[in-house]
This record gives structure tokens, sequence and C-alpha cells, in this order.
């Protein structure tokens, strides 16, 4: 049960609901036992803990925001409303509205709020105390989970194995699914309010870094698959530009660009249709169908998702980009493809990686909802979300069958195999290359490829023969709720050795802005030898695109098919 309430968390959970500020917080009148700080919103009472010789303060649960309730659904973050006496910080808030039916029944029921705004902070302290001469550098993590499911909690991201490292972490909750990411394209629901609140959440970070020990001046930015596209996009968006917020971004899984999402209004509108049809709303009038997802219930949001999902196989909502509408700042204002090639954050290092066969640990997944069967049916699921739109799609479609699908019917290691390639290794090597094509701040890839002794994904039936999704998060951030493998059977392993040496690529990328370790240099991307590495053990070996026959066989094939594609957006 333990591992099965492990890989739960990675992208999930279920339902109860707040009423008004702070209504499910506990307060206390002293912290006599615990770390006190004082934040911009109030008094926050944390804990004292420790892992092996480093002892940490831990806060969660702390209200970044004002909890996006009633008429505040829709809108962009508001600051936390302040509060009285000490905030009991021991524990996670509820973590945002989200379908447990998507994934199945895989653990306990688990608190869903509207209230969902926390932030959790983790500082190692010095002789028990928060650092007060030495500010230490600050990495902000955002979860991944298709934009729909997930949470910033420590039972998959626990934060232990960074706080070795002297660095303060971060890790909070944004909103989802259609309460995240629905667009109307009107000033009411413009789209993207996950990506506000992330903002919004990297802003507090600025307020209150220093209050924890951290140095607001270095802000590592962190993503892992959803999470990475979103720090992709973020890095692209005119609203950073200035680089207060963040200095340095990584990117695990995931792209702005030519990945697992359709970022294109007419896409948004598409799915927009759809989701109010299944929530039962039939008006017409924008203003009146405002007030009618105002009204609903977040039962009736999180079962219209679930059904929409169910429909698609795949989470139909995502960032988009934006119209101009009056009072609403927009946070993705071009296609992000245009952005890059305008040099938008291309002094922001970048650290970009894939894992072997992504869409391995996917598989129960894929075939759960019969996605090679779904595909049969629909030729649009053969091709890059963002292609799904082309006028010439069917075109595109046939090609990528030809490619990918043997038979008239797809198989289940076939459409594994595709979608590793179309939604996540493609999409990193592009953008990787496009960095080091066009310059600007130095850049790093690799795919992580380790096969560990003790891998966790098996001990959840999953029979993977390749390094697969979320197997590289989890040598980064410690598995608290997985006790499959105890630590000291860990610590006898090689899996110790490359979950030290995997974070020491992470931290040393956070501090020098370059991934090197003691014991072996690592070249930054570029346009005359386009290498990546491939992390096999605590070593890497350098492979270029040239050498790499299969891989540079496939990269140039999604090459041809995007420069082949017509697209519906004259703009694009």
């Amino acid at each position: 049960m333990a591992a099965v309430k492990w890989f739960a968390s990675v992208i999930l959970f279920i339902a109860g609901c707040s009423a008004s500020d702070y209504s499910s917080r506990e307060f206390k009148i002293t912290c006599d036992n615990g770390l006190a700080v004082k934040t911009n919103s109030g008094l926050v009472c944390g804990e004292i803990r420790q892992y092996k010789n480093t002892t940490y303060g831990s806060f969660r649960g702390v209200p970044y925001a004002k909890p996006p309730l009633g008429e505040l659904r829709y809108q962009e973050p508001k600051k936390a409303k302040s509060w009285d006496d000490y905030l009991d910080a021991s524990s996670e808030g509820s973590i945002c509205a989200q379908s447990i039916t998507i994934y199945g029944p895989l653990m306990e029921p688990k608190g869903i709020s509207e209230d969902c705004l926390n932030v959790n902070i983790y500082v190692p302290l010095a002789g028990g105390e928060i650092p007060r001469k030495k500010r230490l550098p600050i990495l902000v993590y955002v979860h991944g989970g298709g934009f729909t499911v997930g949470s910033g909690d420590s039972d998959i991201h626990g934060p232990e194995y960074f706080l070795t490292r002297d660095v303060v972490v971060v890790t909070f909750n944004y909103r989802l699914g259609a309460l995240g990411f629905l667009s109307l394209n009107t000033s009411s629901v413009p789209g993207n309010n996950g990506l506000r609140d992330q903002l919004f959440l990297l802003r507090w970070v600025q307020k209150n870094g220093k209050r924890f020990g951290g140095d607001i001046n270095d802000v590592t930015i962190f993503g892992q698959s959803a999470g990475a596209a979103c720090v992709h996009l973020l890095t692209l968006s005119p609203l950073t530009q200035d680089r207060s917020l963040f200095q340095k971004a990584i990117l695990m899984s995931g792209s702005a660009v030519r990945s697992f999402y359709n970022y294109e209004p007419e896409f948004a509108a598409t799915v927009a249709t759809s989701f109010l049809t299944v929530m039962g709303i039939n008006a017409t009038d924008p203003e009146v169908i405002y007030q009618q997802l105002l009204a609903a219930d977040t039962n009736q949001y999180i079962e219209a998702s679930r059904l929409l999902q169910e429909q698609t196989g795949l989470p139909p909502f995502g960032p988009i980009v934006e119209s101009i509408h009056k009072g609403v700042t927009r946070v993705i204002d071009m296609d992000p493809e245009q952005l890059i090639e305008a040099g938008r954050g291309q002094e922001i290092p970048l650290l970009i990686s894939f894992t072997e066969l992504e869409c391995g640990s996917l598989k129960a997944r894929i075939n759960e909802t019969d996605l090679p069967g779904k595909l049969d049916a629909n030729s649009d699921l053969a091709l890059p979300s963002v292609l799904q739109t082309a006028p010439n799609k069917d075109e595109l479609a046939v090609v990528m069958k030809q490619r990918y699908f043997a038979g008239a019917n797809a198989t289940l290691n076939e459409f594994v195999n595709f979608c590793s390639d179309s939604l996540f290794k493609y999409p990193a090597i592009y953008t990787a290359q496009r960095r080091a094509e066009l310059g600007g701040a130095e850049s790093f890839l690799y795919q992580f490829a380790y096969r560990g002794e003790n891998r966790i994904l098996e001990t959840l039936g999953f029979d993977i023969e390749a390094a697969g999704h979320i197997e590289d998060l989890t040598t980064v951030f410690k598995p608290n709720s997985n006790v499959s493998f105890p630590e000291e059977v860990v610590e006898r392993s090689f899996d110790r050795v490359m979950q030290d040496w995997t974070v020491d690529i992470l931290v040393n990328f956070m501090k020098n802005s370059a991934p090197a370790t003691s014991t072996v240099s690592w070249p930054p991307l570029s346009r005359f030898l386009f290498r990546y590495e491939n992390v096999v053990t605590d070593s890497y070996s350098l492979l270029s695109l040239q050498s790499d026959a299969p891989t540079n066989e496939m990269v140039q094939f999604y090459t041809d098919l995007f420069n082949n594609a017509t697209t519906s957006n004259p703009t694009a």
C-alpha cells in the first residue's frame, strides 16, 4: 500500500472545500517548541527537523495568496490576508482541485480544496537558527501533472537531498485544470491563471525569501514535465525579462514548444466548448457563462474534467497564447517559438533533460485509457499536440503513422515509443538546439538513462525496460511516502551514489550556472558541435547527434514534419 500511496502523490487527489480565509488552518498563541519566522502576512511557526547530519527548518502549508474562492475563482491571485498569532506551519495544506479517478484509486483520500495556494519552505539551519550572515541559493520547484493534477507536497517532493547542499527549497501548489487553465478568451476567464499563481509565488519569494535565509538574487526555478513547460514559459514571459524573479532554469522532461500541449487559442476554444457542454452550460452570453462557472461547485469541476479527459485520454487544459483584454496582464503574449526566435529568455542559463524512455512509466495509464485504440479512431492523436490544429494535419498524421505504427492497429509498445519521442525527447533536443544556435547564456542537455538497483516504479508493478518518466525526479527529491526500500537499503546500493551525483549536477548548476562536478567536466551546448550527456552511472558519455544515428534520424524526421506543417495562425 505504501508504494501505491507514493505513486498517487506523483500526480493526484480527492475532495473537500473550505469556505473562508484560513478556516482550515490552525493558529497558536506561542511558538515555544517550533521555529518562528515573520512573513509579510504574519508569523508562521515551523518545525525543526533532522535528515542525516543536516538540521533544517520546515514551514509547510503557508498561504502565499488569498484563497481563490467565490468571485476570486478566475481572478489573478491577491495578497494573502494578514493574520494574528502564529500560523501552524507543521503540515501541508489542501492540494488544488483534481480528480483521483483519472488515474484510479491509488491512494487513500487526501484533502482537496480550492483554498490551496500554499507554499512549503525548507531551510538548512546554522546552530539551530535560520542563517542570516550567509544567504543561501533558493530553488523554487514547479510540480508536474499535465496541468491537471499534482501538488508540491513532500510525499514525492521531499527536499532532504537538496538541504544537505545548503539550498533553500520552495515547493507550492497552483490552480490546475479548468480552474487554472480554462480560457474563454474574455477578460473574466482569460486562461493561464495557473501561470499567474506561479508568478505570484515568485514575487512572494522576493518579499519573503530573506526571512528564511535565502538569497533572493540567486533563485533557480525548476520544473518537471508540465512543470518544466511552465518554467520554460516563465522564462519567455514579458513579465520576467528584467530577471528579478529568477536567474536560472531547469527543465526536466518538459518544454514550452513542440511539446505535449497545444498553446493555440483555437485549440483552447475547442476545449472550452467541450468543457462547458460536459458542465451542462449551454448559454452563449459570456457574462452568463461566467456567472454559471462561478456558481458551480468544486465537485462539478472535478467530475467534468474527469469526463473530458476520459474522452480524449490526454489532459485537455494547458497554457495558451493570450489575447489582449482590458485589465488583464498577459503572461504569454506570443507564440512561444516566436518568442524564442526573438531572443526572449536567452540570458537565462538552462539545464534541460529527458529520460531514456519517457512513456515507459506511463504504460499502465496508456493501456488503461486505450490510447492506441483512440489513435486508431482519431488520427489527430498521432500528432504532437500543437500540430493537431494545422490545416494539413491529416497528411502529417499519415506520415507519423508510417514511421511509428506498422500495422492497422497501434500496439502499446509502438505508442510508448511514439509518445516518448514526440512528447518529450524531441521537444527537449529542439529546445536545446535553438538555444545553441541562437546564442545567449550557456546551457546544457542530458539524457537520464540510469536503471536503478531499487527502482521505485518497479515497486508499483511497472515493467520498464529503460529509465522512464519520473525516475530522474526520484533521484533528486526524496519520495517520503515510498517505504518499499528503507533508507538503509538504499544507502548500501549504487542508487545512493547516483542520488548524490545527480543532486550535485543540479546544485552546481544553481550555484555556478554549470552542472560540472568535481570528477567530470561538462561542456555547454554549441551550435558547431551539438553534444549532450548520456547519464548512465555517476559519470556520463558525450554524445553528438552526428554519432548517435537513431536520435539524429528522429530529430530530422520531426524537423521535417514541423517544417512541412501549414499553420492556421498566419502570425505563427
